[in-house]
């Protein structure tokens, strides 16, 4: 089910209460959470992987630098609809025009690292002892400003309905959800790694490079064209 609808459904059958809420309905979400993250190739999971595959994070900085990831992306929509300090005087249409701009941000944020790889790429065919990028940067921003519209709509339909309390309810265990999808995701990535081993992850370097490289660029492409797209009919 989309995790909006848990909402309305709780709404329908007057669960609305801390109380009432059934345990069945948080593990739904964490699961939502984690799916939402997990089986989709784009902007949530792609840049993880190639980074971890580039620049082979230790175990510690892989999980506290996925942490740091996802501490903004919590934040940004606790500023946004607990409408925080300039945030409240803010009317709710010009705040969901306001939340693209932090996925518009996570977007090119995705493009810069899709680029990035593709020039490494090109320079370690050439020279394949120089210095790669770090790609930490625009990976944090890639997955700190993408605020998934699923969870948007749950926060605002919350909010138009009047039950916020139950909204943030309900945002807890999707975000949960979506740190363990991120640690998953890692986790498969270091599996890689360990079964091509130092020596093969050295001389692969440059072919995982331009194959995540190409493919982020062709997710960031098709993303630019279809916003591009979107507000020309507008």
């Amino acid at each position: 089910p989309r995790i909006y609808t848990a909402l309305y459904n709780l709404i329908s059958l007057r669960q609305t209460g801390w109380e009432s809420v059934p345990f069945a309905v948080h593990g739904q979400l964490l699961i939502a959470g984690f799916v939402l993250v997990f089986f989709h190739p784009g902007h949530g999971k792609m840049p993880l992987v190639a980074w971890m595959l580039h620049n082979h994070p230790t175990r510690r900085h892989f999980f506290v630098w996925i942490v740091r990831s996802w501490r903004p992306q919590c934040g940004f929509f606790i500023i946004i609809f607990w409408r925080v300090g300039f945030m409240q005087d803010i009317p709710r249409d010009t705040l969901l025009r306001f939340i693209s701009i932090f996925n518009y941000i996570c977007y090119f944020a995705t493009l810069i690292l899709g680029l990035t790889l593709v020039h490494d790429a090109w320079r370690l065919v050439k020279t394949p002892e120089i210095p790669i990028s770090n790609l930490r940067l625009p990976l944090i921003f890639a997955l700190g400003f993408y605020l998934p519209f699923q969870i948007v709509l749950l926060l605002h339909g919350a909010s138009e309905n009047d039950y916020v309390p139950l909204g943030w309810l309900l945002f807890a265990p999707v975000m949960v959800g979506i740190l363990l999808s991120r640690l998953a995701t890692g986790g498969i990535a270091c599996l890689i790694r360990r079964l091509v081993g130092e020596a093969g992850g050295q001389k692969w370097r440059a072919h995982f490079a331009l194959f995540n490289g190409v493919a982020i660029l062709c997710m960031a492409i098709n993303t630019a064209v279809r916003i591009v797209s979107s507000l020309l009919n507008s």
